[in-house]
């Protein structure tokens, strides 16, 4: 079957400033050179990756130990192929890395589409190549320059596999309890092997348990506590033991290892304290965009199929199934949520794309770093909304997409015969590694809310009787983002009935957040700091929501100014998200508590 991109290709010709990120740079980005790597890529997907898939996910990782205890994490033989050709390629590792350090200087985002074409054909490795560029983005950016000189062109060779470590048994999303931890390799230690690693940099002694570690058996950038704080180390495949590969429920290809630290020798990367920021965190946001385009990959995949099935192939009642309309609304409202989902995840690209050229050019062209800075302020927090709403939005869009699909399948989708079985598998996980919904729902949270309390506090004044007068120097953030989407819509469209009938659905959405709003600042200063705390806590899953149905509707309808065939796709998502703004906005104002007060043991225990 073909890789059915076309969408993607749309956003990657029309859709994205190019030119903004080219005057940021400082050299020129060229969309067309883009959209033939997805060429290459699909024919590839199709010829090799798509026809191994089933072999792939049949046949799993498993680890094999040997007589003499020598361990060995085997991967199926297609995937190693699928790999090997990905290097050739140049897919792997290296796309993005800058040319002076032997990459070939590509933007994120374009690589983040070769990821989802990648997944449209086997989500196993779908992620793989994001998290060797992310590697070797942090090595590029944050270790001495012997590493980089040494270990990056084998990275980007395929001489060395390397894979992020942060999770432990106790320890998911609260690193404060990691117990991973390291001790400097003292002067008179004059084991061969840390001496060997003392021509790379400061050399550490390791001890710990990572788990849930996707490509696990090869090195690993891994997170210790140190006196300093917590601090990124290089370990090598050879100085760790592999002491499990997990079975799993999906993206069996891939390699998710539990991987043991004793003493192990490592080279520090970066400052001592700095491994979590700044060092892993660019390395977690690479990683939350390369899942949210695995997730639209398998979903995109599973949607075609159902497409196709419901099309072509199954007949009820008479006639073809899609022409029944609860299957035709379900294909319907999936390909618009596709749409939807897949901007807003390359515009979290490409303003992390912005970051990321910002800081460059700051360091490279310093009579220009004032105005840099303010460049590099505004496209941080643009990047901080989108790239957590990207990840939770694609991962959760991927399993509701995988089971619909499936339940237009019918009976066949439960069964082997198709491969829908396998994406609704393979989807499943995208939801809950590299950050859960839940905690991409608290970032998004504290960055569309929280982090702009001040302006809260000046425009919620309680008691006095007095109404708030909004203007530029008290408006928040989120709010001006969101005038200057409005703004443009309304410039590119020269008044057209139907993009300012948009504009006021996207108002009365608007409206319903600043109603939200007003109830957890009130409902905040009532309760005081902890409760109402808590009180917001179980309302922001409702908050964010409704924070993505407007920036996706203002995306679709700037793609509506773009194209006219895309203005049919704006008018379907807007009318039924405003819809779904006033019940997000109902729940919040609603008041509903059972959850944090004493009915949820009365509940829970029954």
């Amino acid at each position: 079957m073909a890789i059915k991109y076309n969408d993607l290709q749309f956003i990657i010709e029309k859709c994205l400033d190019w030119e903004m990120l080219s005057s940021v740079q400082g050299r020129e980005s060229s969309p067309d050179d883009y959209v033939m790597s997805l060429k290459t890529i699909a024919q590839f997907c199709e010829n090799q990756v798509e026809p191994a898939a089933e072999e792939i996910d049949a046949e799993g990782c498993r680890l094999d130990v040997s007589a003499d205890g020598k361990r060995e994490v085997c991967i199926p033989e297609a995937m190693r192929r699928n790999i090997k050709s990905l290097i050739d390629l140049g897919f792997f590792c290296g796309a993005t890395i800058p040319e002076e350090a032997g990459g070939f200087g590509l933007p994120l985002t374009s690589f983040f589409a070769v990821g989802e074409i990648l997944s449209m054909s086997d989500g196993s490795i779908g992620l793989s190549p994001m998290l060797q560029e992310g590697c070797g983005q942090v090595i590029c950016e944050y270790a001495n320059e012997i590493i980089k000189k040494d270990y990056l062109p084998k990275l980007m060779s395929g001489e060395r596999i390397c894979s992020m470590g942060l999770t432990e048994p106790g320890a998911g999303s609260d690193l404060a309890v990691m117990q991973t931890a390291a001790v400097p390799a003292e002067p008179g230690d004059h084991s061969p092997r840390v001496e060997e690693l003392r021509k790379m940099g400061d050399v550490y002694l390791v001890s710990g348990t990572k788990i849930f570690i996707t490509n696990g058996f090869g090195d690993v950038l891994v997170l210790a506590k140190t006196p300093e704080g917590i601090s990124m180390f290089l370990v090598y495949q050879e100085d760790k033991t592999v002491a499990r590969v997990e079975k799993k429920l999906g993206i069996k290809g891939s390699p998710t290892c539990e991987i043991f630290f004793d003493k192990s020798p490592g080279v520090l990367v970066g400052k001592l304290g700095e491994g979590l920021v700044p060092n892993m965190i660019k390395l977690m946001h690479i990683a939350r965009l390369g899942v949210a385009t695995q997730g639209l990959g398998i979903a995109q995949k599973a949607h075609e199929m159902a497409v196709n099935y419901a099309t072509n192939d199954r007949v009820q009642f008479g006639k073809k199934i899609a022409e029944l309309p609860p299957v035709r609304q379900i294909l319907f409202e999936d390909e618009i949520a596709l749409q939807a989902s897949r901007i807003l995840t390359y515009t979290a690209a490409y303003y992390f794309d912005l970051v990321e050229a910002a800081r460059t050019a700051i360091k490279k062209r310093p009579a220009e770093a004032d105005e840099l800075r303010k460049k590099l302020q505004r496209y941080l927090r643009i990047a901080g909304i989108y790239i957590s709403l990207a990840k939770l939005d694609a991962s959760e869009l991927s399993n509701r997409v995988t089971y619909n699909s499936t339940q237009v399948y019918g009976g066949y989708g439960f069964t082997k015969e198709y491969p829908l079985e396998r994406l609704y598998r393979d989807a499943r996980i995208t939801s809950i590694y590299e950050g859960t919904s839940q905690i991409q729902i608290e970032q998004v949270f504290n960055e569309t809310y929280y982090f702009d309390k001040l302006g809260l506090i000046n425009q919620y004044k309680l008691g006095d009787g007095r109404s708030f007068v909004e203007n530029d120097r008290n408006r928040l953030f989120f709010d001006n983002m969101l005038n200057d989407y409005k703004e443009e819509a309304s410039r590119r469209s020269a008044g057209k009935s139907s993009v300012q009938a948009m504009l006021r659905d996207l108002d009365r959405m608007r409206g319903c957040l600043k109603e939200a709003r007003e109830r957890l600042f009130a409902e905040e200063r009532k309760r005081g700091k902890d409760e109402g705390r808590r009180f917001n806590a179980l309302n922001q899953m409702y908050y964010v929501d409704l924070v993505g149905e407007i920036l996706k509707g203002y995306l679709l309808l700037r793609q509506a100014t773009i194209s006219d065939h895309k203005e049919a796709v704006a008018k379907a998502y807007i009318a039924r998200a405003v819809i779904r703004a006033d019940y997000l906005k109902n729940m919040v104002t609603s008041g509903i508590e059972d959850v944090i007060n004493g009915d949820y043991l009365k509940v829970v225990s029954t």
